[in-house]
């Protein structure tokens, strides 16, 4: 397992919500219309946390874990957190062009 205390915040509370969300698809009925959604998120998330890792700016990701508490207090499928996860993306793609 990689050192997590040198990543940030961000990157661990978007692990945990990736590791809540697998473990709803593992007991969800194969055939469940709202299957395609968790997986959805699951996938938008996982792109996420590859980008969070690689985010540089302090203050940007301090921003970004911020975003990601909220995340973590909002249940899977709660339009909120396609937002954060849009915004998380929105700043990680600004310390890029930095």
């Amino acid at each position: 397992m990689s050192d997590t205390k040198s990543q940030p915040l961000s990157v661990e509370l978007i692990a945990n919500c990736i590791n809540d969300l697998a473990r709803e698809i593992g007991v969800m009925d194969p055939d469940d219309p709202g299957r395609a959604t968790v997986l959805e998120e699951l996938s938008l998330l996982t792109q996420l946390r590859r980008t969070a890792k690689f985010a540089t700016d302090s203050v940007a990701g301090q921003c970004m874990d911020e975003l990601a508490r909220e995340m973590t207090t909002l249940k899977s499928g709660d339009p909120r957190r396609a937002q954060i996860v849009q915004e998380i993306m929105r700043l990680s793609e600004c310390v890029k062009k930095a």
